[in-house]
């Protein structure tokens, strides 16, 4: 029986399930950090903490219903590379909105902050839609660089 037990503790590690994962997303959305293009592989929308708005996120790991990402020094926030952006819950155009990147490891964290181009497409019962462009420059890092289209789960 402890065999068993171990195995089934060591099951989700094995085939990257668990909090890593994060809820899957579709689109072709990509990222350019500096020199790395980290793939934006979960997502999700959620109630922005703050006001009627939605917080739409993606990023390169962990992110489902239960993350929120626009925080401010936020020590639970995930590893990995991100963008997110607060907008109306309705289908629109909103240019030279505030979008978000931030970069988070265990060490260490980043946020760079700017105006961007967003696109919500469509908000149904289980699925928000849209495109997002975006740039900024650091004097470190490069090119910072968001763009493409997203199909996230509607967690609200």
């Amino acid at each position: 029986m402890r065999k068993t037990c171990l195995l089934l503790l060591l099951l989700p590690i094995a085939i990257g399930c668990g909090d890593d994962a994060g809820e899957p997303i579709e689109g072709t959305i990509m990222m350019q950090y500096g020199d790395k293009m980290p793939a934006m592989v979960a997502g999700s929308a959620v109630q922005h903490e703050e006001n009627d708005d939605m917080l739409v996120q993606v990023g390169s790991r962990a992110v489902d219903c239960g993350t929120y990402l626009d925080r401010f020094l936020d020590f639970d926030a995930p590893n990995g590379h991100f963008v997110h952006f607060a907008v109306p819950k309705v289908p629109g155009t909103y240019d030279s909105h505030s979008v978000s990147v931030d970069r988070n490891s265990s060490r260490e964290s980043y946020s760079y902050s700017s105006t961007g181009d967003v696109v919500i497409d469509s908000v149904d019962e289980m699925r928000v839609t849209g495109s997002v462009s975006f740039m900024v420059t650091d004097d470190e890092e490069g090119e910072i660089a968001v763009s493409g289209t997203f199909d996230v789960l509607r967690c609200f």
